[in-house]
């Protein structure tokens, strides 16, 4: 089966809105309202920042986040954080054997012997297939799977064209389309046909299981750690990943148990962050 992906102007101006409020934000950077030669092609998204009231003009000079903008990105990032937490573990699935990338992710010594061990070709993505199984939109998964692997870096030069009307949106809806879907995952056994359905509902099953585990351990070990365990060769993810986990991770394993059901899609899910 063929699968249609398309973005609409609107999509982009949303998505890339959204990354660059949020950038204004986190930073603390404004743009001048005379935008210089590189900010220029920034233009129509600060326009449309501004038609949504999530930016405003401070002394007639610059572009700042106005206080709806700020809870726009605040709840934006709530949905980047749950994403980050819940979905990283369905990244790497070893369909064969029925294993995740994710279950071994603590014995790796540095983070370039993890990232060669993400690119054994037995590990599939299926990121995709459980958000079209939740009724989620597979192009925003991949966006911020893109945010996330810094795809929309603000370093490279020109990143304020790709930013928009860059080819990066074009391989927003390669990836949704070459992307493993619930049809692909259907087999037969001896018992008979097994639908993609009845496969991805054990696979969030388990990947949900193994993520509440790691979470647990993660937080235990985001805990000051003992000076005699100092030295043991266990790595410790970097700074930065704890802190976008582990603000989503305070609460008690207890509050992950709806995730247990592969129907769940939580409240942040349920509805925009657009306002």
């Amino acid at each position: 089966m063929t699968h249609a992906y398309t973005l609409t102007e609107e999509n982009r101006n949303e998505f890339a809105g959204i990354y660059l409020l949020e950038h204004m934000v986190s930073a603390k950077h404004s743009f001048d309202v005379v935008l210089n030669e590189a900010d220029a092609d920034l233009e129509p998204i600060l326009m449309w920042l501004m038609v949504k009231d999530y930016v405003e003009i401070r002394n007639e000079e610059h572009y700042v986040p106005s206080a709806k903008g700020r809870e726009c990105v605040g709840k934006f990032l709530e949905r980047y954080a749950e994403f980050l937490t819940m979905f990283d573990v369905f990244s790497a699935v070893d369909l064969a054997e029925g294993t995740f990338a994710f279950g071994t992710y603590f014995t790796f010594e540095n983070e370039d012997d993890w990232h060669s061990y993400l690119d054994d070709e037995r590990w599939e993505d299926l990121r995709i297939a459980v958000a079209e199984f939740k009724g989620m939109n597979p192009v925003e998964v991949v966006f911020m799977s893109l945010v996330a692997e810094d795809r929309f870096g603000r370093d490279a030069t020109g990143w304020q064209f790709d930013l928009l009307l860059g080819s990066v949106w074009d391989d927003v809806l390669e990836i949704c389309s070459a992307a493993i879907h619930d049809e692909d995952l259907a087999y037969e056994d001896d018992n008979g046909p097994v639908s993609g359905n009845d496969v991805l509902c054990d696979v969030i099953k388990q990947g949900v299981d193994l993520m509440i585990s790691l979470l647990a351990e993660e937080d235990e070990m985001a805990r000051p750690i003992p000076k005699e365990s100092n030295g043991s060769g266990r790595v410790y993810p970097s700074p930065e990943r704890r802190i976008e986990r582990l603000d989503f991770a305070k609460a008690s394993s207890e509050n992950y148990q709806p995730y247990r059901d592969p129907y769940y899609v939580s409240p942040t899910w349920q509805k925009s962050w657009l306002l």
